[in-house]
């Protein structure tokens, strides 16, 4: 696992939009079999204007003309124009199916190449059969794609640059971790192969865990934060050295707010120091887009990355609430301030944070400091992404909230 203290931030690239066309260059390089160029002005690292999108149906156009009368493969996709979504691929005479081409999904792309499948399956050593699935999210460099490995139902990560490959050492570090506890092992995926390819890139293999990530459901959230709080810590309470580290490097990363949180920094520091909260493996990312369920059955739990040995269950079970109310277009900031304000709206959600408070044993106050870890948390992992989307959004999380964490501290002191 890239700890904290062991990674320069020097190495940190803190504009993900420099690698806006990362993941669909290279999986359009895996399915021409070749390098693949593609105009940064149509595919930039913001939202297309109406400008990009003439420029990304005229760059299918050229290439569909340049690949007249050859073997070639159409590569199309309803959300390629913001790079997510799957991949759809046709392979054959292009000029065959003209009369389809006013339907087909925009933007396409046309690559010579009459094996797409094969193409993927020789670069990365999946099965060509069935054929292999390929998916961008937006604002990640690493691509996803589902296929067999050696006749097991894999999901194959992709990853080019040095900000996807370190991302791909986080997931791996972070399933080693999961592995060593008997209680969620059976619920994380397993590791199949870590490789590095010809062409420079490194791809992680894992199996294909049953189930689907489900919308929001109290139901669901409550089965998840029972089952998670249920687990017994690893270790009694220990100073947790990793909190002071990830917070100066922090403040290394985001140097125009270090001012802003040096005192909740004190305070968090100080309120380690003296509470006695045992250590205990944490996911990071613990929300229900990362937990898989069959019914109201948890399956699995996917995206490792940030988990750790010594970690506080309780921010994980804070942001499976809060977290997941987010996906419901909530401010995670907000609702992080009326939590501080004691104003939560949300009657249901209040309910369960009460209940929370009570089942670790810990007083309001106590929940509050582990909000704190978790709102520092959450900074610190988008800027080791270079993730800060937008300066409105980084706004409203930093300046706007620091005073009411202000206002809090000055009560509790």
């Amino acid at each position: 696992m890239i700890h904290t203290g062991e990674q320069s931030p020097r190495s940190i690239d803190a504009d993900r939009s420099k690698h806006a066309l990362c993941a669909l260059t290279g999986a359009l390089g895996l399915i021409a079999g070749k390098p693949v160029s593609i105009p940064k002005l149509a595919f930039s690292g913001r939202s297309p204007s109406k400008l990009a999108r003439l420029l990304q149906l005229g760059n299918g156009a050229w290439e569909l003309l340049l690949s007249s009368g050859r073997q070639s493969t159409l590569v199309s996709g309803e959300g390629l124009a913001y790079r997510e979504g799957e991949l759809e691929y046709y392979a054959g005479h292009i000029f065959k199916r003209w009369w389809n081409l006013p339907s087909s999904k925009q933007p396409f792309f046309v690559v010579t190449n009459a094996d797409p499948a094969g193409s993927v399956a020789a670069f990365t050593g999946c099965d060509p059969q069935p054929a292999p699935h390929l998916r961008l999210a937006n604002h990640h460099c690493v691509f996803l794609i589902m296929a067999n490995w050696h006749g097991t139902p894999a999901v194959i990560h992709y990853a080019s640059c040095d900000s996807a490959i370190a991302e791909l050492e986080r997931q791996v570090a972070g399933h080693e971790i999961a592995a060593s506890v008997p209680q969620v092992a059976h619920l994380a995926p397993r590791v199949l192969a870590h490789n590095t390819l010809v062409n420079g890139a490194t791809i992680l293999s894992r199996t294909q865990l049953p189930g689907h990530p489900h919308e929001f459901s109290w139901r669901r959230i409550d089965v998840a934060t029972e089952m998670w709080l249920s687990r017994k810590p690893a270790s009694e309470y220990s100073e947790r050295a990793w909190v002071g580290q990830r917070l100066a490097q922090l403040c290394e990363l985001l140097p125009q707010h270090r001012d802003m949180f040096f005192p909740a920094i004190n305070a968090l520091l100080k309120w380690c120091g003296s509470s006695k909260v045992p250590g205990a493996i944490t996911h990071g990312d613990f929300w229900l887009g990362n937990v898989l369920f069959q019914g109201d059955a948890i399956s699995g739990i996917i995206d490792w990355e940030w988990a750790q040995k010594d970690g506080f269950l309780e921010v994980d079970a804070l942001y499976m609430l809060l977290g997941s109310v987010v996906s419901r277009n909530a401010s995670f900031a907000n609702l992080l301030r009326q939590l501080w304000s004691d104003e939560i709206i949300d009657a249901l959600l209040s309910e369960r944070i009460i209940r929370l408070t009570a089942k670790s044993g810990m007083d309001k106050d106590d929940l509050k400091f582990i909000a704190l870890m978790l709102w520092f948390n959450y900074i610190w992992y988008r800027a080791i992404e270079g993730s800060m989307l937008s300066k409105a959004w980084s706004e409203d999380l930093i300046p706007r909230t620091v005073p009411t964490i202000m206002k809090w501290l000055g009560r509790h002191a």
